[in-house]
Parts: C-alpha cells; sequence; structure tokens
C-alpha cells in the first residue's frame, strides 16, 4: 500500500487547486448528478437524443480538459470520464470540487465467466482493486464497493444481476490463472476504472454505482478460440440510454427528500 500512514501532510495540488489556477480559472456549477463514459459513443447518443448544451467552459481535471454537457430539464451533467483509474479519480476528484455528490459511472467490461452473456448489463456489487490508484487512498483496501442505496435503485430499476467485477491497470498482464483466481473469488468481469471511481467516491463522501455492458467473453482455457470484440454501436447506444434512465431515477428521488 502506498498510502503513508498517519501521513496528515497536504497534497502537493488538489482538485480544487487545479480548477482555479491562475492560467485555467474556472465559474462551472454542476448539478448534483453526473453520468460518466468510460467508453466511446455514449457522449454522442446523448448529445443526439436529450436536449443537450454543451457547457461553456471545459471540464478542468488536470488529465487533459474535455467537453462537459448538462442537460436542464433533467438537472443532471454527463462527460468522458477518460480510460484507466488515474484518470477516473482525477474526473472524480474534480466533479466532486465542482458540486456533484452522485455518480453513475457507465462502461464496458470484459468477461471470464459464463454466468454472463455478451451484451449483459451488470452492476459490480464490489471491485477487486487492482490498479494502484485506490493504494494511495487508503492504507489497506482490497476491494471497493458501490453506495448501496445506488445498487438497489440500479438492480431494481433494470432487473439486472450484480456480480463483483475486477479493474486493473495491466491489460496484457489477465493471464488464465490470474483469471481463474478472480473467478473463484466471485469476480465475473475486469475493466480498469470502476474501482477507482468506487474508492475515491467513498472517500470524498459521493454517491457512486456503475453500469457495465459485458463487451466480450475471455477464453476459460489456453486452448480455447480466442476472444472477440462484439460491442456494436447500438449496444453502447442501450446502455447509455440505461444510464441516463438511472441518472433521471436518481435526480427524482433526490427531488422528493
Amino acid at each position: 500500500m502506498w498510502r503513508l500512514r498517519d501521513d496528515d501532510s497536504k497534497a502537493v495540488i488538489t482538485a480544487v487547486e487545479q480548477i482555479h489556477s491562475a492560467h485555467r480559472e474556472c465559474h462551472l456549477h454542476l448539478p448534483e448528478t453526473a453520468v460518466i463514459f468510460f467508453m466511446g459513443k455514449g457522449i454522442d447518443y446523448l448529445v443526439e437524443h436529450y436536449n443537450a448544451e454543451e457547457m461553456s467552459e471545459p471540464f478542468p481535471r488536470f488529465l487533459n480538459r474535455c467537453p462537459i454537457w448538462k442537460i436542464n430539464e433533467l438537472n443532471l451533467c454527463f462527460l468522458d470520464g477518460g480510460r484507466g483509474a488515474p484518470q477516473a479519480a482525477d474526473t472524480v476528484e474534480t466533479l466532486a470540487a465542482l458540486g456533484v455528490e452522485n455518480i453513475i459511472a457507465v462502461g464496458m467490461c470484459g468477461a471470464f465467466d459464463k454466468k454472463t452473456r455478451i451484451g449483459e448489463i451488470i452492476v459490480p456489487q464490489k471491485a477487486f482493486i487492482e490498479e494502484g490508484t485506490s493504494l494511495h487512498y487508503y492504507e489497506s483496501i482490497d476491494a471497493s464497493f458501490p453506495n448501496g442505496d445506488l445498487l438497489h435503485i440500479a438492480a431494481t430499476l433494470f432487473d439486472i444481476n450484480t456480480y463483483p467485477i475486477v479493474s486493473t491497470d495491466a491489460i496484457y498482464r489477465q493471464t488464465f490463472r490470474k483469471e481463474r483466481l478472480w473467478r473463484e473469488n466471485g469476480a465475473v468481469g475486469v475493466d480498469m476504472e470502476t474501482s477507482a471511481v468506487f474508492s475515491v467516491a467513498h472517500y470524498l463522501g459521493l454517491k457512486a454505482v456503475a453500469l457495465l455492458m459485458v463487451s466480450d467473453i475471455h477464453p476459460i482455457k489456453q486452448d480455447a478460440p480466442k476472444w472477440e470484440w462484439h460491442m456494436t454501436k447500438e449496444m453502447k447506444s442501450h446502455l447509455a440510454e440505461q444510464g441516463i434512465t438511472l441518472a433521471k431515477q436518481l435526480v427524482e428521488l433526490c427531488a422528493r427528500t
């Protein structure tokens, strides 16, 4: 673990300081709920099918500023979260600094368990941590978890399965032995961001949940046929629609409480 015990010293740079740095002063005001896409085409779908307004300033994260959109009548915003745990954490930290309280992460996972099928949407009930970013936030952590209320809302709203997954930094080190061990621990798929979204959101006091679509099924044995990419534009559009449907439900619940 890389968080030093009893380290109460200040971070050299924070999301708030990054947002309001001298060379990129920011005046964005974001709604409480944000949808983060960790895949292509999701944003394109929402821009095409909803009255989405690109905000006047780019999203001011440290790693690659990007456009961010708002759907005013739904009181939510959405953006591309980047790729990998460091950029996911940067995105979550920046959203928190700009007033976001609820995060819906939408992306894909590669499955290595026959319980799942290609195109299935799952709600991860926990994410085993094999990425390094989370280890800078906690002295000891093996897995991170979504907010329990959001997990229940998502699973009930769509009547979909909840499974553990794994998030990893090393796309070329998902060995057959390692995937077998993941499977033995109950995990069904792997991505690169979810565990960091959950761990950083919890650290900052935010609520987070994820919707992941199974994009491919990994071979279980070395002599099995190689995996193939199966995601289509239509599948991504369906996933994006589910993400916005969950966000709308969450916004309505918040408005009633």
